[in-house]
């Protein structure tokens, strides 16, 4: 089995954290005892801070900040018997969707300009869909119980050359815009815009 369902509306995050966590409990229960692999997937923010993390960072604490459980729920299935494993993403993409620059694409068009925050240094790891679909396959070929995977091929995009290329793309001005205006001008997507995604997949063994 291979979990990629998430409700990627972060303005109920908990709630969609919530759903998540039962389905996998669900999914889980049908597994053990059948020695079937879960492939379980996750993400890689606050991971780790100033540095590219790694499939040796342990996940992010459940938390009322970070309610999102799927990486605690793999470990209790795990204990339970379920051969669990566990691919986080970061960006994926393709030629009709961006992850979540799909999302800041739109705010772009909608505001009529394509901003960064700060000086736009932080960067965000990325991957193709297609490459993504590959390392499910060797992850589940793998079989390996308790195993963390990162899809990532490009470990870190900065944050200003992404909205350079929306700008281009859509061709509006590139601004610049402080952090306190960050959830105003972003909404739900500020939690991310100015976050640090640098990850990399060098431990992939």
């Amino acid at each position: 089995m291979i979990h990629t369902a998430f409700i990627h509306d972060f303005s109920k995050f908990a709630e969609n954290s919530e759903i998540e966590r039962r389905a996998l409990e669900a999914i889980g229960s049908a597994l053990v005892g059948s020695d079937r692999p879960l492939i379980v997937t996750s993400g890689l923010a606050l991971l780790a801070k100033g540095r590219a993390a790694t499939e040796e960072d342990p996940p992010v604490p459940v938390s009322a900040s970070y309610p999102r459980a799927s990486e605690a729920t793999a470990a209790s299935l795990e204990a339970l018997g379920v051969r669990t494993a566990v691919v986080r993403l970061p960006q994926v993409h393709d030629t009709v969707k961006q992850g979540l620059i799909t999302y800041a694409i739109h705010v772009a068009r909608e505001k009529g300009i394509s901003a960064y925050v700060g000086e736009g240094r932080n960067r965000w790891a990325a991957a193709h869909r297609l490459d993504v679909a590959r390392l499910y396959r060797l992850a589940l070929e793998k079989n390996a119980a308790g195993a963390r995977y990162h899809a990532v091929a490009e470990e870190g995009v900065p944050a200003r050359d992404i909205a350079e290329a929306i700008g281009r793309g859509l061709n509006v001005p590139v601004v610049s815009i402080a952090p306190e205006e960050t959830a105003g001008h972003f909404g739900w997507l500020g939690a991310f815009v100015g976050m640090d995604l640098l990850a990399s997949s060098a431990d992939f063994a």
